[in-house]
């Protein structure tokens, strides 16, 4: 007969109310980030867009629709497929593929780890890199971390 302690460290019985108060947890960390996000994609909804839950480890929002086009096409940053901003991701309607999402995705979860300060240690590591003489972008370890998400794919 199993004692109490076994079944605690039962891995179905423990690890999912786990990963569920880690979720929420991460949730409510990145909710400023989301709230800009949700302030974001609802032009992108009510001008003929759509939205959708997307599940995996992290949910997401997911927008779509011609104002996200637009928008990311006119991104002060250059033309972006998508772009995640805490729990809601932002996608040209056409330019979202499965590896484009799953990348969109890290970031979600990078935001539900770092929380608010995630912009800031984003923009850290692109000055970090372009200091060292190396490309803002591709050498930000956030962009390299999502580059190997998309590997697994």
């Amino acid at each position: 007969m199993r004692t109490l302690l076994q079944l605690l460290l039962n891995r179905r019985f423990i690890r999912r109310p786990l990963s569920w108060l880690g979720t929420g947890l991460g949730i409510a960390w990145a909710s400023p980030l989301t709230a800009f996000g949700l302030l974001l994609a609802l032009p992108v909804i009510v001008y003929r867009g759509e939205a959708r839950l997307v599940r995996g480890s992290t949910p997401a929002i997911l927008a779509r629709g011609p104002f996200a086009d637009a928008m990311l096409s006119r991104h002060p940053f250059g033309v972006m497929n998508a772009m995640a901003l805490g729990h809601v991701v932002i996608a040209m309607h056409d330019g979202l593929s499965p590896r484009v999402l799953v990348h969109e995705l890290a970031h979600v979860r990078q935001a539900a780890r770092w929380g608010i300060v995630f912009p800031f240690a984003y923009l850290a590591s692109s000055a970090w890199a372009a200091l060292r003489g190396k490309d803002a972008y591709w050498h930000n370890r956030f962009e390299i971390a999502a580059r190997k998400a998309e590997k697994h794919i």
